[in-house]
């Protein structure tokens, strides 16, 4: 518990424009003339910034944050094994629609990425912890350059490649550690243009050996763990053309397979398998057959397969899992979960299912987030994830964590648009593309529910913008792809029907972006774009009467950028977006009389990606979009947090003074400014430091 150092007479601060009470000066720091002589340095600093009056003094630099992921981001194919040495699940690849080149560990509590070197990004690997060596054994996998026979070793510091000539390249086989022989075995997986194989190799740490034996029909997606109370590596099920979908289960005891002739789950492939070695179980979860996914857990003791029905993770496959000794559970994370891909951290106890981390947002291109002012929340919902194809999940983002309500409402789509309806306290979305048809539908989010307006308005279309003009109460709607080919209508709803408003303005377009500046109450818009080579770099806004086109110099043409007006500092923001010849990084600002480029570190270069101004804590928010592969970060533009900004309002002045004194004045934690436990001259101290550098 934090404690205070502070014995006090009274209640008063040794600043500026106070009188100093030498009981307190002397409890602070033991002798009165030291605290005068730190009351007259601060007041030397806030002369220099002009005194308590220069609320605008010393303002904080503008700058993108990326908010750390609080674990792995969505992905399938991925690879995991348990370091038991340092107690800690180790994670590496998979990807969504491409692949993923992420260290990450979980030691139960947490995870943490680590920043290293090491494998190229890839998925479809295999991997096994080697306990006698201390290491996690890394095979093969699928990259951007194709199949793969690599062998690497993580020792938890330092990945390194073993060169050594083995296994050929392949994707989707299974490794276990044996440790009664030393060995990791690895069995299976397809080799491209070779098909399905059913070779049997052992790694020792020094060379690969292959095991010339007869055994399971060649398959991949099979699934592998080392029973380590009976001496034997089991196997579970598969897929291969010969036999297609596979239930069968094998053992192999370093000398001869042999097939368990029992019954157990049904026939299937992308399932996980660990072994427990507290309740000598394998555990085995979810996968896919010929119809479905699968969200069944059971266990297998050596004679018979048990399914245990109990509440569980959702249906999935490709997901992994690894047995954490220390603790005495089995974690999952991630699959392929039907339209969508996981992120969630599962663990499995030997009675229940525990959902230990949920994740954010898998990634994604052509969502779209509106905020939400009366919740405080970024609302975010659908777009495309690759392979998953058209997602229709609710998420909301309170500026610490993602949450995703589970919810019916709009189908799966991308290039719908949203905005907030502040006088009514919803969300409005309209249209989009579900991958055969455009939409027309009007939905409303209240932050619980959402419910379909079943209205007749704007015709089915994608790729428009929408922005809400807080001074009229009316949703704006401007262009878009229709099934008729692109659109140059204005339309407007209040909240119970859409009224087109005819006029002339910007050219037909889609994949431009709009935001409302409140300060001016114009909707601006920017860019677009026809066909795939036709952008525009235009300046358009809108006054509720007619479009002013602004002939002005500012970003060059683009599409599928995203746009958002920042009301603390007046300004509509823009980032990203395609040219025409490679994806922007660019972060440029509009003042309502020009475009100024903001020459700043930013996230990596994107288009389709969605973006919204967080008015309560006065950032922009974006998260997704689509580069090499589809995203799942989440970056927030704002003032730069500087330790002296104690009051937060994005400038250091006379304010942060007396904010922090009256704190330290009743020896309030937040006041513990070193963070060391307690409440003492040694913080104002270091507060007089920090607020005299200012920011």
């Amino acid at each position: 518990m934090l404690t205070s150092e502070i014995t006090r007479t009274e209640s008063v601060s040794a600043r500026f424009g106070r009188a100093t009470k030498e009981a307190v000066c002397w409890a602070r720091w033991g002798v009165a003339g030291a605290c005068v002589a730190r009351a007259l340095l601060l007041l030397l600093a806030l002369l220099s910034l002009g005194g308590p009056a220069a609320s605008t003094a010393r303002a904080q630099t503008v700058e993108w944050d990326h908010r750390p992921d609080i674990g792995p981001s969505a992905r399938r194919s991925h690879a995991m094994a348990f370091d038991s040495a340092r107690g800690v699940t180790v994670l590496f690849g998979g990807g969504v629609g491409g692949y993923s080149g992420e260290t990450w560990e979980w030691n139960g509590l947490a995870w943490t990425q680590r920043l290293v070197s090491g494998p190229s990004a890839r998925k479809e690997h295999a991997m096994a912890y080697d306990s006698a060596r201390g290491v996690t054994v890394l095979f093969g996998g699928r990259t951007s350059a194709g199949y793969n026979a690599e062998t690497w070793e993580w020792d938890g510091s330092v990945w390194t490649q073993r060169v050594a000539s083995g296994p050929s390249a392949r994707t989707d086989s299974a490794m276990a550690y044996d440790s009664a022989r030393g060995v990791t075995v690895l069995f299976g997986g397809y080799t491209g243009s070779g098909g399905y194989n059913a070779e049997t190799w052992e790694w020792n740490g020094a060379a690969w050996t292959q095991r010339v034996v007869n055994g399971p029909s060649r398959r991949e997606l099979h699934a592998m763990a080392y029973d380590s109370a009976r001496g034997v590596t089991v196997v579970f099920g598969g897929y291969t053309n010969d036999t297609g979908y596979s239930a069968e289960t094998w053992e192999w005891n370093g000398s001869a397979w042999t097939q368990r002739e029992v019954s157990g789950p049904s026939p299937r492939l992308g399932s996980a398998l660990v072994y427990d070695v507290v309740r000598g179980v394998s555990i085995l979860f979810g996968g896919s057959d010929s119809a479905d996914y699968l969200a069944d857990t059971w266990e297998w003791n050596g004679a018979a397969w048990t399914q245990r029905e109990v509440s569980s993770p959702s249906a999935r496959f490709s997901h992994a899992m690894a047995y954490d000794v220390a603790r005495g559970v089995a974690v999952l994370v991630g699959g392929k979960t039907g339209a969508s891909y996981s992120a969630e951290t599962w663990e499995w106890n030997g009675t229940g299912w525990n959902q230990r981390m949920v994740g954010g947002p898998s990634a994604r291109r052509g969502h779209e987030m509106a905020y939400d002012a009366a919740r405080d929340v970024t609302v975010l919902f659908g777009g495309y994830t690759g392979s998953g194809g058209y997602n229709a999940e609710t998420w909301v983002w309170n500026g610490t964590a993602w949450i995703q309500h589970v919810v019916s409402g709009p189908s799966g789509r991308e290039s719908h648009a949203m905005a907030y309806d502040a006088a009514r306290g919803v969300t409005v979305l309209f249209g989009g593309w579900s991958g055969g048809h455009r939409n027309a539908q009007t939905w409303e989010w209240n932050g619980t529910a959402w419910t379909q307006q079943m209205v007749s308005g704007p015709s089915a279309r994608s790729g428009h913008a929408m922005a809400y003009d807080s001074a009229r109460g009316v949703t704006v709607l401007f262009g878009g792809l229709t099934d008729t080919g692109y659109s140059n209508e204005t339309w407007e709803w209040n909240g119970t029907e859409w009224t087109q408003r005819l006029v002339s303005g910007p050219l037909a377009r889609y994949f431009h972006e709009m935001a409302y500046d409140s300060a001016r109450g114009v909707t601006v818009l920017f860019g677009g774009r026809i066909g795939n080579s036709t952008r525009y770099g235009d300046t358009w806004e809108w006054n509720g009467t007619g479009w002013t086109q602004r002939e002005v110099n500012g970003p060059t043409e683009r599409s599928g950028h995203a746009m958002a007006y920042d009301s603390a500092r007046s300004v509509t923001v823009l980032f990203g977006g395609y040219p025409g010849t490679a994806l922007s990084d660019e972060t440029w600002e509009w003042n309502g009389t020009a475009w100024r480029q903001r020459m700043i570190s930013s996230p990596p270069a994107r288009n389709n990606h969605a973006m919204v101004y967080d008015s309560a804590r006065r950032v922009t928010v974006l998260f997704g979009g689509y580069a090499s592969d589809y995203d799942a970060e989440t970056w927030e533009l704002g003032y730069k947090i500087c330790p002296a900004d104690f009051d937060h309002n994005g400038f250091v002045n006379g304010n942060d003074y007396d904010a922090f004194a009256e704190l330290f004045d009743v020896a309030d934690p937040a006041a513990d400014f070193n963070g060391d436990g307690f409440v003492n001259g040694n913080d104002y101290d270091e507060f007089a430091v920090a607020f005299d550098e200012g920011c």
